[in-house]
C-alpha cells in the first residue's frame, strides 16, 4: 500500500515537472524573439532542460526497484545516468590538454628581434616557443551561462600562456552578452580571436534579443572585454607570425605564405574553418612544414565515438579532421615541391593543422567522451640544413 502510493505521488511528480519543462522552454523560445525557426529553438530547449525529467527518472527507477526488480527499471537508470551525465555533467567540465608542434625552417632563419639578443642565436632558436592557450567554438546563448565563462576565464588566468586565440562561434542564439563576455575583463593576458560566419550574422543588441547584424557590430563589442581581432597581417607572438582569417577575407593567402617562406620564418594562421581554407586546392599550395593551421568548428563531433564519429564530422561538416592534429603528408620521390601534385591531382598537405574541439555546443546540447577543451599549443621551430 506504501509503495503504491509512492509510486503515485512520484507519478504526479514527474508529469508535473514534464509539463514545467515544456512550459519554460516555450518561455524562453519567446523570449528569444529569434528569427529563425522557433519551433527547432523549442526542441532544442526542450532537451536541454529535459535533464531535470532524467534526474527525476532516476529517483523514480530506482524506487520501483525496492518494491518490484524488473531489468526495464535498470534500464531506465543507465539511459538517466547517461541522459545527466551527456546534458549536464561533462557539458561543464572543463579540460586542459598541452601539447608540442614543430615547425620546421632553414637553417638560415634568423628569429624575430624580440627574441634576446644577448645568447648565441643558436641557442636562441633553440628557446624560441610561443605557448598560446587555443579555444572555438564558445557559443554563447541557449546552452550556456555566465558561470561557465567566468570559469573558463579563472582557468585561463592559471595558464603560463603567451596568449589566448580564440576561433570564432561566439554566439548561439544568444539573449545577453555583457553578463557573459564580462569575466574576460579581468583576463591576465592577450586575447585575440578570428570571426566565423555566424559572428557575422548574428549578435546582441540593445534590447538584449537576438537580431541579425554586421560584423562590424561585433567587433566593436569584443574590444570593450579586451578581446582584440587577429589582424589578417599578423602579429608576432613570441616570435612567431600568426595571422587572422577570418569570415569574407579576401587576403590573397599564397603571397602571404610565399613571403614567409622566402624570408624563412615559420607562420601560424588561425581561422574557424580549415575546409574553407582548404575548398580552393591552390590556397595553402605554397604552405609547407614551417606553416601550422589553427581551427575549429568540428566541436570534436560533441559525441565522441571512435571510427563513427570522424565520419559523421566529415559528412555533415565537410571537414577531414574532428580534433587534435593532423600531420604533413608524407613526402614522395616526386614530391619535394610543396606544389608538386599527387596522383589525384591534389596538392600534397604538407603542413600541420590543430583542431580544437571547442567549449560550447550546437544542435543538440551533449557532450560524451568529449569535454570542452582549452589546447595549450607550444609552437617551437626547429631548424634543419637547407
Amino acid at each position: 500500500m506504501g509503495g503504491s502510493m509512492i509510486g503515485s505521488w512520484l507519478g504526479h511528480l514527474g508529469a508535473l515537472i514534464a509539463v514545467l519543462v515544456i512550459l519554460w522552454s516555450c518561455l524562453k523560445t519567446v523570449q528569444l524573439k529569434a528569427r529563425t525557426d522557433n519551433l527547432q529553438i523549442l526542441l532544442q530547449l526542450v532537451s536541454f532542460y529535459a535533464r531535470y525529467w532524467f534526474v527525476w527518472l532516476l529517483v523514480w527507477a530506482n524506487v520501483q526497484l525496492l518494491y518490484d526488480n524488473q531489468i526495464i527499471y535498470w534500464l531506465l537508470i543507465a539511459l538517466s545516468l547517461l541522459y545527466i551525465y551527456m546534458s549536464w555533467v561533462e557539458p561543464n567540465r572543463l579540460r586542459v590538454s598541452h601539447f608540442s608542434i614543430n615547425l620546421t625552417v632553414s637553417a638560415t632563419y634568423q628569429p624575430a628581434t624580440d627574441i634576446s639578443l644577448a645568447a648565441p642565436l643558436s641557442q636562441s632558436i633553440k628557446r624560441q616557443a610561443a605557448k598560446i592557450a587555443v579555444l572555438s567554438d564558445i557559443h554563447i546563448g541557449i546552452f550556456s551561462n555566465p558561470h561557465q565563462l567566468a570559469r573558463l576565464v579563472k582557468c585561463l588566468n592559471r595558464l603560463d600562456v603567451d596568449a589566448v586565440l580564440i576561433l570564432g562561434d561566439w554566439l548561439y542564439q544568444a539573449t545577453t552578452l555583457d553578463a557573459h563576455l564580462s569575466p574576460f575583463k579581468t583576463l591576465n593576458k592577450p586575447c585575440y580571436t578570428v570571426l566565423s560566419d555566424a559572428d557575422t550574422q548574428q549578435v546582441v543588441d540593445d534590447a538584449q534579443n537576438s537580431e541579425p547584424a554586421s560584423n562590424m557590430q561585433l567587433m566593436n563589442i569584443l574590444p570593450t572585454f579586451g578581446i582584440q581581432l587577429l589582424p589578417e597581417q599578423g602579429l608576432r607572438i613570441a616570435g612567431i607570425k600568426i595571422i587572422g582569417i577570418h569570415n569574407g577575407s579576401t587576403m590573397d593567402l599564397p603571397r602571404v605564405i610565399e613571403q614567409q617562406r622566402g624570408a624563412g620564418q615559420p607562420l601560424v594562421i588561425a581561422t574557424h574553418d580549415i575546409k574553407q581554407l582548404e575548398a580552393n586546392p591552390r590556397t595553402l599550395s605554397d604552405a609547407n612544414n614551417d606553416t601550422l593551421v589553427i581551427a575549429g568548428q568540428t566541436h570534436g563531433g560533441q559525441v565522441n565515438i571512435p571510427i563513427l564519429t570522424p565520419l559523421m564530422v566529415r559528412a555533415l561538416t565537410g571537414n577531414k579532421l574532428a580534433a587534435g592534429l593532423r600531420t604533413p603528408d608524407t613526402a614522395k620521390q616526386s614530391d619535394y615541391h610543396p606544389k608538386a601534385l599527387n596522383a589525384a591531382n591534389k596538392p600534397s598537405k604538407r603542413y600541420q593543422v590543430w583542431v580544437n574541439t571547442g567549449i560550447g555546443m550546437t544542435g543538440l546540447p551533449f557532450r560524451f567522451n568529449c569535454p570542452p577543451t582549452i589546447d595549450v599549443l607550444t609552437i617551437q621551430v626547429q631548424t634543419v640544413d637547407a
